[in-house]
């Protein structure tokens, strides 16, 4: 083994001479550290994160020898106390120096001194670079003569020959079969190192660093063992990467193949500007590693060569520093012991003699958790889901017994109770550390009902109000209950989680947030001149001593408090009084600038939130780095969102006496999270039909495995089933008591499906906003997202019980030749006529105090809507086959019927062109009702079909579009322009010049209103059959209500417009559409492929009410949604009617009443 005393200065050389090898460091020398050495009594201590231990030094810690595995070279250096006290394997492979270099075996000592029984492979075979002296016995002359030094510079020219030649020779064919070897004898030699890591690590120095790289990759077993890549016709075994983590510093020779191809966690130590490893390989490594969310750290270091890490003396301090810094950079990817203990730790009075008070204090921690400065340690992003509050995969949360875990990694929350949750996750994703959340509220005494809301007020309540908090940090790997939070990097990620917005909240804000803009003051701000201002922990109001709630001007840089806000945020507007009095219009408020560039921007001029796109760099005007900020206080929208949902409502009677709520398996209600009644309702309907409570309600099952089980349909809706049916959340809100002389009854919290709210509404416009919506365009979508979704054997889509198949005859009139289509649905739309009773004259001299009388309607029964929807009608359309343009008649019926039929009553009526409601009631008993009536015979005896290739309407098709020259002459009168004229007349019959005006006025902002239109084919005399309707277009209208029909005969009507479309649906109700010719919408091809058809012919149609959604308001995008369903309610001899209203649940009262206004309706095929 080579002594220190040969080691020279010279970079990464044993010898004399200077190297040409890339990638060289001066040689330490001696005892230059400063390590106080005591007499040690029974224990040897290795203090991890002290500066670099010279040889001498570390003669008492580690063991050290030259030896082989698997008959390959390699130099070993374990901790003192190997095996007595566990290690992790470490592979360390070094520069072109090779193991006999000094410098390599004391950066391996100290990896030891980390606790790592250190393994570094002879990958050379004993063929180091031509600059390293391999004979530990070779000395340095010094003071060359002048004919030395010629020798020697023309012993640099044949070395750089040389270091070519010997680069040629260390190719992956060579090098990998030798590290192969060593890996497997390793894990044979040292089975409790690498088992205690749970695989093996590695660090590589310059050379070493390339196949570092090429450990952590996934590479073909041929490449693996250094093999040429077989043909690909014999096929090509993947091997999975061979090492668990890795690091490497100032790599040489990589390529982008190999940093694309990592794995694992990696960290990379880089030089800037590092020819040998060119900024475009590395970033090369930093984009592969973000896109595949691979754990990662890639640090640049400035100033400093080729070469630095590797242990060495230097004499710049900035060389030393990094030096010191990249080696604790590469040991934090590995997760090891912030302290390693040689042998027994010894007594008390020893350590209180000879350790620092520093390291005294954190040995009872230290020895608590190994974990605490995991480089995955992070605290949560400003825009990180932080999941506090319930557990991803059931409803129990941070208000349980036991509270709620969450992950100190990923953030990931879990239960803590029988099911355990968290135990799960932290099994499954190998993340230790945990922080446990328990809340408890803060008793609340009512003397009365609490009183309807007539306004909205700001109450200054804040949850430290309302709730009394305890946490704590549990460790599941060390089985430690209170891991001491202050330790490693505990502090900063338990205080970033409690900080942080929830996943609720922050979906929340994401959808109330509106779309800002900049405005022309923030584009065309102008700046005074610059100076540097007050740090936010400094600054304060200039017309108070306030320190928060701060506004900052961008013009002038003057800090104004703003208003006074929700939350008891205080504020007394000295910066609104600064703009008035300055006119400088724009402002940014200091607490919410983040480092990510968003920040609240106001203008005073706009009176509105605005975007700065130049943000940055206005800030820099006034010395704000905004790399540097922090967000500390609440977003203007954020406090938007607790302002909404203050809102609390008594269920009550008409009398205003309350209800009484019903609890246990089944009577689960859901919080409304800010206008989500619509999807409550949905959501209760649909888990009391037995297919989706089969699907998804396996309380007895574990849950499916899944990286992140807040962002899984399957999981979520598992959770959901549970959490509704198994009645464990059903229990009355004990957080609230009532006087003996109250008759108020609490209700239940119930249960709050965020997570499932964001994955139902992501990606879609409407449903991923806080806006209230429509609750059956909901059910269309939800049931898509179903379907879509895997159903694993042998479970089945729940879907299929909601499909059925209709069917729609045409027949010439002429001829009497008929054409049948069929077309899947899973739901239908029935029209419910409008039949208005007469008002009675109001006196002229009566005062109605200006409002509009109410209208009022006639009843309409069931059977009466849907008669209308099953009858036939006349349709103008060209026959193929006596070219009669007499026209058809169509009728559609049911050709099976499904186990669950969706109904949605049209009650809807076009003003201004607006869809308004109407409460015209529809009357539904309990009482059974047979559809065997509206079931499509099929072709019957004597009827002749037309051929299959011919298109009804297509003789029509070249026929121009002729406007109504009447209509067309009044709206022209009226001063439009023709083309518009035209294309109003089309959109809306070719009838009614009153319709194609409000049609005008609805569509004046449309880019293409006075584009010219090709209207052949659009007569509206003579349809086509032409296929413009796309599926894309038919499922936009299928997601607003409008069947596969209607959108398909609207679409072809309209050229295929979507909007267009729309108008035209709302102005033919009556119209049951097209069933077309499409094959993937003709169920007859799948009768002769053998596919099965959804929903059955055979057996009785009877068909019962189960349950309803009912809406009170005047449009179907506002007001409040809730649910009535049919359910058994024990002690109650017959099935009675339940009301869900969000987390309330009552015994419905006046149900009839309701169910003449319902919206939706779900009929059970008995």
């Amino acid at each position: 083994m080579a002594d220190v005393e040969i080691a020279t200065k010279a970079p990464e050389n044993d010898g004399a001479e200077q190297s040409v090898f890339p990638g060289d460091t001066p040689a330490q020398e001696g005892v230059t550290m400063g390590i106080a050495q005591f007499p040690v009594e029974g224990t040897q201590l290795v203090w991890v994160g002290w500066p670099y231990l010279s040889r001498e030094a570390k003669t008492h810690y580690c063991v050290q020898e030259i030896s082989k595995i698997a008959d390959v070279d390699v130099y070993i250096t374990k901790p003192g106390d190997y095996p007595h006290s566990p290690s992790k394997l470490l592979l360390l492979l070094s520069s072109g120096t090779g193991i006999h270099s000094v410098n390599n075996q004391l950066q391996a000592d100290k990896y030891a001194s980390e606790g790592f029984l250190v393994v570094m492979p002879d990958q050379f075979a004993g063929d180091a670079a031509p600059s390293s002296t391999t004979d530990p016995n070779a000395l340095q002359e010094s003071n060359p003569s002048l004919l030395e030094q010629v020798k020697l510079r023309a012993a640099e020219t044949a070395k750089s020959f040389l270091i070519d030649m010997w680069l040629a020779r260390q190719t992956p064919d060579k090098v990998l079969p030798i590290l192969h070897k060593v890996v497997e004898g390793a894990k044979e030699e040292f089975a409790d190192a690498v088992a205690n890591g749970e695989g093996i690590y590695a660090v590589g120095y310059c050379f070493g660093g390339k196949y570092v790289a090429m450990l952590a990759s996934d590479l073909p077993d041929t490449v693996a063992w250094g093999q040429a890549v077989k043909d690909e016709e014999q096929g090509v075994v993947k091997t999975g990467p061979l090492i668990k983590a890795g690091a490497f510093a100032h790599g040489t020779l990589i390529t982008k193949e190999d940093v694309e191809g990592i794995q694992v966690p990696v960290s990379m130590a880089c030089v800037e500007n590092d020819q040998l490893f060119p900024d475009e390989v590395r970033e090369a490594g930093r984009t592969h590693l973000e896109e595949k969310q691979i754990k990662h750290e890639v640090k640049i270091y400035s100033g400093v060569p080729h070469g630095f890490a590797v242990i060495g003396e230097y004499e710049d301090t900035k060389i030393k520093e990094a030096q010191k810094e990249a080696f604790e950079q590469m040991v934090d990817i590995f997760p090891i012991s912030s302290w390693h203990e040689v042998s027994t730790l010894g007594n008390p009075q020893f350590l209180g003699r000879h350790t620092p008070n520093y390291l005294v204090h954190m040995m009872p921690t230290l020895m608590a958790c190994k974990h605490t400065n995991a480089v995955a340690l992070q605290p949560p992003g400003p825009i990180q889901a932080v999941y506090r509050e319930d557990c991803t995969q059931c409803f129990d949360s941070i208000d349980d017994p036991t509270g709620l875990n969450v992950c100190l990694f990923c953030f990931n929350g879990g239960c803590t109770g029988e099911r355990n949750h968290a135990l799960r996750h932290s099994e499954a994703a190998k993340h230790p550390l945990v922080l446990n959340i328990q809340r408890s509220r803060k008793k609340v005494k009512r003397d009365e009902p609490p009183q309807k809301i007539s306004k909205l007020a700001i109450a200054a309540e804040t949850e430290e109000d309302r709730y009394d908090t305890k946490t704590s940090v549990r460790c599941y790997e060390c089985g430690v209950e209170d891991v001491d939070k202050t330790s490693g990097k505990l502090q900063a990620v338990v205080d970033g989680i409690l900080k942080a917005s929830t996943f609720a909240r922050q979906a929340e804000v994401k959808a109330w947030e509106q779309d800002f803009t900049p405005c022309e003051h923030t584009l065309c701000l102008e700046q005074e001149t610059a100076r540097q201002i007050e740090s936010q922990d400094l600054g304060h109001c200039s017309s108070c001593d306030l320190k928060e709630n701060l506004w900052l001007c961008l013009q002038c840089g003057n800090l104004g408090c703003g208003r006074a806000q929700f939350g008891g945020v205080g504020g007394h507007s000295h910066g609104l009084a600064h703009a008035d009095q300055t006119a400088h219009p724009v402002a940014v408020k200091l607490g919410s600038i983040t480092p990510e560039g968003t920040a609240d921007i106001y203008c005073y001029r706009c009176n509105d939130e605005r975007v700065d796109p130049e943000l940055p760099a206005h800030l820099a005007h006034w010395g704000i780095n905004i790399a540097e900020r922090e967000k500390t206080e609440k977003s203007l929208m954020e406090m938007q969102v607790e302002q909404n949902l203050r809102w609390e409502f008594s269920m009550t009677s008409e009398d205003g006496k309350e209800l009484r709520p019903l609890f246990g398996k089944g009577f689960t209600g859901l919080k409304n999270l800010g206008n989500s009644c619509y999807m409550a309702s949905i959501l209760q309907c649909l888990f009391t039909l037995p297919t989706f409570q089969d699907r998804y309600y396996h309380p007895q099952d574990t849950p499916p495995v899944s990286q992140s089980p807040a962002e899984d349909l399957e999981t979520q809706l598992r959770k959901l089933a549970d959490g509704l049916l198994s009645g464990r959340y059903s229990k009355p809100d004990t957080d609230v008591t009532v006087s003996e002389h109250t008759p108020e009854v609490p209700h239940q919290k119930g249960l709050a499906p965020a997570m499932l709210k964001h994955l139902i509404g992501r990606g879609h416009e409407e449903f991923s906003t806080m806006r209230q919506q429509d609750a059956f365009e909901l059910l269309l979508h939800l049931l898509k997202l179903i379907t879509r979704s895997a159903h694993p054997a042998p479970l089945q889509d729940p879907v299929k019980s909601f499909r059925f198949v209709m069917e729609q005859r045409l027949q010439c009139l002429s001829c009497k030749k008929v054409r049948y289509r069929t077309d899947e649905q899973d739901n239908i739309s029935i029209p419910v006529p409008v039949r208005r009773i007469p008002r009675p004259a109001i006196p002229s001299n009566q005062n109605t105090g200006g409002e509009k009388p109410k209208d009022e309607f006639e009843p309409v029964t069931m059977k009466e809507s849907l008669d209308i929807f099953t009858s036939s009608e006349v349709v103008e359309l060209t026959c193929p086959s006596c070219s009669s343009k007499d026209g058809f008649t169509k009728r559609s019926l049911f050709k099976t019927f499904p186990t669950t039929l969706a109904v949605n009553a049209r009650r809807f009526e076009l003003v201004n062109w607006v869809p308004t409601k109407l409460d015209v009631p529809v009357v539904v008993g309990d009482e059974a009702f047979d559809l065997k009536m509206y079931q499509s015979p099929g072709l019957q005896e004597g009827e002749e079909l037309l051929a299959e290739d011919s298109d009804v309407g297509a003789a029509a098709a070249e026929a121009k579009f002729v406007p109504n020259d009447l209509a067309l002459g009044q709206l022209e009168g009226m001063g439009f322009p023709r083309v518009r004229c035209e294309k109003a007349l089309q959109a809306t019959g070719n009838t009614d010049a009153d319709l194609a005006m409000n049609w005008l006025f609805a569509h004046m902002d449309d880019p293409d209103i006075d584009s010219p239109m090709d209207f052949a084919g659009g007569n509206s005399g003579a349809g086509t059959m032409a296929d413009v309707a796309s599926v894309e277009a038919i499922e936009t209208l299928g997601a607003m209500g409008i069947s596969p029909p209607q959108a398909r005969k609207a679409l072809k009507e309209t050229g295929g417009d979507v909007n267009r479309a729309l108008d035209w649906v709302f102005s033919h109700p009556d119209d049951q559409g097209d069933f077309g010719d499409d094959e993937a919408a003709d169920v007859a091809v799948q009768e002769e492929k053998g596919k099965e058809m959804p929903g059955s012919r055979e057996g009785p149609a009877r068909f019962q009410l189960q349950s309803i959604v009912c809406h009170k308001g005047g449009s179907i995008h506002a007001g409040h949604y809730v649910a009535f369903i049919r359910k058994s309610i024990p002690g109650d001899s017959e099935d009675a009617w339940v009301l869900f209203n969000d987390e309330k649940v009552v015994k419905a009262a006046d149900v009839d009443e309701m169910k003449k206004f319902a919206y939706v309706y779900f009929f059970q095929r008995l």
